[in-house]
C-alpha cells in the first residue's frame, strides 16, 4: 500500500527527513510512504489560526494525493488541521493523528495525559478531545515549553522535559499512559517508555498503523458522515 504523509508547515527539509525516517522504521515492508509539506502556510503549527491558515493548501495536497493513487493519507499535525474538510473531497482513508492517537489510548487505559509543545495549546488540545468526545478520560494536558521549530535543535531537552512532565502526569493526574502531543516529537516514546514503564504513544506511529489498519479492512470514511461538498463557485 501506498501512504502520502503530508506536514501541514512550509518546506521544512529537517522534519521531512526526521518524519520519513521514522516512518520508515514504524510501517510494515510492503507499505510505501511519501512525504511532502506545503509550498505555502506557517512555518509550524502552534495555535488555531495556523491551523486554518494552512487548511487550503492541505487540501491541495489532499486532493493531489487521491489523483495520484495513493491508498491513504496522513494530516501530519497533532491539530488535526482540516480533517473533516478532507475526508469529504476524497474516498480515501484520511488519518489525524489526534484522533488516531486518543483512539488508541481509550483502548488501554482508564485515563491518559496529554504532553505538548506550548502552554498556549492546553485549550486547544482540551477543545479537540472534547470534540472527539474522550474528555472522559483525560487526565492532564501539559507541555514541554518548547516551540515546534526548536524541537529537533533541543532534542535532548525536550526529552528531558518530557520525562519530568509525564512523571507529573502519572504521579499528579493519575494518568496511566501518556500521548506526545506533537508530531514533531517523533522518534521520542520508546524511551520514554522504557523510562516510565507505561504506554507512551507517538502520533506519527500511531497514524501510520491506524492508516494500515483501514486500508487492510477496505474502509474509509462514510459518505453519510462526510458527504462530498456541493459544487459550487469557490474563489481563493
Amino acid at each position: 500500500m501506498r501512504i502520502f504523509v503530508i506536514l501541514p508547515i512550509l518546506r521544512n527539509e529537517v522534519f521531512e527527513d526526521i518524519t520519513r525516517r521514522e516512518l520508515e522504521v514504524a510501517k510494515r515492508k510492503d507499505t510505501e510512504i511519501y512525504v511532502v509539506s506545503l509550498d505555502e502556510g506557517p512555518a509550524s503549527i502552534e495555535s488555531a489560526y495556523d491551523e486554518e491558515l494552512a487548511a487550503p493548501w492541505i487540501l491541495e495536497r489532499v486532493k493531489e494525493a487521491e489523483d495520484k493513487g495513493f491508498d491513504a493519507i496522513i494530516i501530519d499535525c497533532m491539530g488535526d488541521p482540516a480533517l473533516h474538510a478532507a475526508r469529504e473531497i476524497v474516498n480515501i482513508p484520511v488519518i489525524g493523528p489526534c484522533q488516531a492517537s486518543l483512539s488508541i489510548a481509550s483502548m488501554i487505559c482508564d485515563r491518559f495525559s496529554v504532553i505538548t509543545v506550548l502552554d498556549r495549546l492546553l485549550p486547544l488540545f482540551r477543545r479537540k478531545i472534547r470534540e472527539y468526545g474522550f474528555e472522559d478520560k483525560l487526565s492532564s494536558v501539559r507541555s514541554v515549553e518548547v516551540p515546534v521549530l526548536e524541537l529537533e535543535k533541543k532534542r535532548e531537552e525536550v526529552k528531558a522535559r518530557l520525562l519530568s512532565e509525564a512523571k507529573k502526569a502519572l504521579e499528579v493526574d493519575g494518568a496511566e499512559a501518556i500521548i506526545l502531543g506533537c508530531t514533531g516529537m517523533v522518534g521520542m516514546a520508546k524511551e520514554l517508555q522504557e523510562n516510565l514503564k507505561v504506554p507512551v504513544i507517538d502520533p506519527a506511529v500511531a497514524s501510520i498503523k491506524m492508516a494500515e489498519i483501514l486500508v487492510d479492512m477496505g474502509i474509509s470514511q462514510s459518505k453519510r458522515g462526510y458527504p462530498k461538498p456541493p459544487e459550487k463557485l469557490r474563489i481563493l
